[in-house]
């Protein structure tokens, strides 16, 4: 005879994950009945005056008092993600179960992304944008992460989504736009990108700091000095500029002395050019057994060439 035993029966209930010794002890809060958004206003209010820990307890009283009101495990979590991020992620689940929101959704985005968890924050954003989907914030947050993961082409589409939907930060997103055309060789793509940017927002630093990167990297150099006049137009106190602005200055010297190493090697074979090879040859030779391998000024005199620069190399 077999005997069959009903199974216990699954209501889908999590059970509330364990609070931290740190929300244990009293809420200085005047009332002991107070509600859980009473208690989160003030929490607020303490962390504010630097008193976290006594806001920790009164976000463990709100948990405690009414732990089915997601609003005490939301701030407790937001309250731990920089000093205990494991516990942090787990509250702010808890809460979601609680009250699903798209804002919440994509502050667990940030949340799992600082964790280096970029799949699951990926999952997170996009859970925001389905419950809002004009949710900006999620749609951005949604392109630095596939910028992170690499997946450039996903990041223009969650980029170019949030512009859709939201003007008020078209600079930073133009921005970020020209980033990811920049990390995909598309230069052209990308200085339109940036342009847009400068044009939503000429004082945002980050685009005349990239405008001019891409220049000086392109050997673009009357327009990246015609860029950092604009730039320090907008933005004269900017120091970020100063560094692009030495970028330049180098760039241009580094363009400057190899144009004139070509040009003196170009005089130096003229002067040569009746040689044949096997007298080249000859000349190395004698040369080198005169002066050594290492005497370059010995070189230079022999072969005639004191008049070029020391950094150019010896021809003979």
């Amino acid at each position: 005879l077999l005997l069959f035993m009903p199974k216990p029966c699954l209501t889908g209930k999590r059970k509330p994950p364990k609070l931290v010794e740190e929300t244990e002890g009293t809420c200085p809060f005047h009332r002991s009945d107070a509600s859980p958004e009473e208690l989160s206003e003030f929490g607020h209010e303490l962390e504010r005056d630097g008193r976290r820990q006594e806001a920790l307890r009164c976000y463990g009283k709100a948990i405690r008092d009414n732990p089915k009101a997601a609003i005490g495990w939301y701030d407790l979590a937001t309250a731990l993600q920089h000093t205990d991020r494991p516990h942090a992620l787990r509250y702010y689940k808890h809460a979601l179960s609680l009250e699903p929101s798209a804002f919440h959704y994509n502050q667990l985005g940030v949340l799992l992304r600082a964790d280096e968890r970029h799949e699951d924050a990926v999952r997170s954003f996009k859970k925001a944008m389905s419950i809002d989907a004009a949710n900006a914030d999620a749609a951005f947050n949604l392109g630095g992460t596939y910028e992170l993961l690499g997946q450039y082409r996903e990041a223009l589409r969650a980029y170019r989504k949030a512009l859709d939907v939201e003007s008020a930060n078209e600079a930073r997103i133009q921005n970020n736009i020209g980033n990811v055309h920049g990390k995909l060789g598309d230069w052209t793509a990308a200085i339109a990108a940036y342009r847009e940017a400068e044009e939503a927002d000429p004082a945002f630093p980050e685009t005349h700091a990239n405008l001019l990167h891409v220049f000086i990297s392109l050997g673009s150099f009357d327009q990246a000095k015609a860029q950092l006049r604009r730039a320090r137009k907008a933005l004269p106190d900017d120091e970020k500029l100063s560094e692009r602005e030495q970028q330049l200055n180098e760039a241009i010297q580094k363009r400057d002395d190899e144009k004139r190493k070509a040009k003196w090697r170009q005089e130096i074979d003229k002067r040569a050019a009746h040689m044949t090879r096997e007298e080249r040859i000859k000349r190395f030779q004698q040369v080198i057994g005169h002066c050594g391998p290492d005497n370059k000024m010995c070189m230079r005199e022999l072969l005639g060439q004191t008049d070029v620069d020391e950094d150019v190399p010896v021809r003979f």
